[in-house]
């Protein structure tokens, strides 16, 4: 029996920005990113930082598709540090449709590599990486 297709194809990622904070004009709607970063450091874990925004852009949808973003560390059966979720409308698979996250206080356990993932209709369709590295505090010479 060949495989049945199961509802419209997902759309496609066009980017997926991590930074601190999007402007989003309220005139025009365009978004400004501010601070765009792919790593975070840390003196102690857990560590919570304060603020942080994701920007998705995506195109090639079809009809309402249910749009989620989760943070998940490398051992994936641990609980996501982040998931949200909304529906999105594509009236014409040729729109590229923009979303924001904002993310606060998020409260990473340990140094290591962190991912966002972003899904359409409960199937992945990109990730994107976040390093949280641990930094050593500088000892002054003594002199």
């Amino acid at each position: 029996m060949p495989d049945e297709k199961l509802g419209p194809p997902v759309p496609v990622v066009l980017a997926m920005m991590i930074c601190d904070a999007i402007h989003q004009d309220p005139a025009t709607r365009k978004c400004t990113l501010l601070g765009t970063f792919s790593t975070i450091n840390a003196r102690h874990f857990p560590v919570v930082h304060p603020q942080l925004a994701v920007h998705i852009a995506l195109t090639d949808g079809h009809g309402k598709v249910k749009i989620r973003l989760t943070l998940v560390g490398t051992n994936e059966s641990n609980p996501p540090l982040f998931s949200g979720e909304g529906m999105i409308e594509f009236r014409d698979p040729r729109v590229v449709a923009e979303l924001n996250f904002r993310l606060n206080n998020v409260t990473f356990p340990a140094a290591g590599e962190y991912r966002f993932q972003v899904y359409g209709n409960d199937q992945l369709l990109m990730e994107r990486r976040l390093h949280v590295l641990e930094i050593q505090e500088r000892k002054a010479s003594d002199g």
